[in-house]
């Protein structure tokens, strides 16, 4: 019973993290393993603790580049999660608090648009045990991840926000 209480006081927050926010690790300026190592160890820790994961989709959309966090991710393949019915059912409704012609450009245009499966994603993954927040840099903005998000009471932090949220600080 004990533990219990002490998962609701200290919750162990889990991150879902976006394809930009991924891509911006490594691009300018970025934050190169040889200068910022132990950014690079922490998040391959939270990435075995199953605190930092991510939607196939995503993978996907980095999977084109084969750059640098291409490679990271290939490593990193585990925390990038398929779509399951739950998430199926969860895409469905998302779909409804985006603007419709938004909604239906991007999906004609884009063969892969991971913005509403990484939502359905967190929306799944979230437990009172285990909050889920989203990780991201988009701006809170109409049909924008934070936005959509939003609705479905999932936070979300900027890439600056998410290392001081899991205790990366630079002296």
């Amino acid at each position: 019973m004990k533990m219990e209480k002490q998962d609701r006081l200290f919750p162990i927050f889990r991150y879902c993290i976006d394809t930009s926010t991924l891509i911006y690790l490594t691009r300018y300026p970025g934050y190169p393993r040889e200068i910022f190592p132990a950014i690079w160890e922490k998040l391959e820790s939270i990435v075995k603790g199953d605190e930092l994961i991510s939607h196939i989709d995503v993978y996907k959309e980095i999977e084109k580049r084969k750059d640098t966090i291409y490679q990271w991710c290939k490593q990193n393949k585990k925390m990038f999660k398929d779509i399951d019915n739950y998430q199926t059912q969860k895409f469905h409704q998302i779909e409804g608090k985006y603007d419709f012609v938004y909604w239906k450009t991007k999906m004609k245009k884009d063969e892969s648009w991971a913005d509403p499966l990484l939502i359905a994603l967190s929306i799944c993954e979230k437990t009172n045990k285990a909050p889920i927040i989203i990780v991201t840099d988009e701006k809170n903005a109409e049909n924008h991840i934070p936005y959509i998000a939003n609705y479905f009471n999932i936070q979300c932090l900027n890439l600056i926000d998410f290392f001081k949220k899991i205790g990366i600080k630079f002296n």
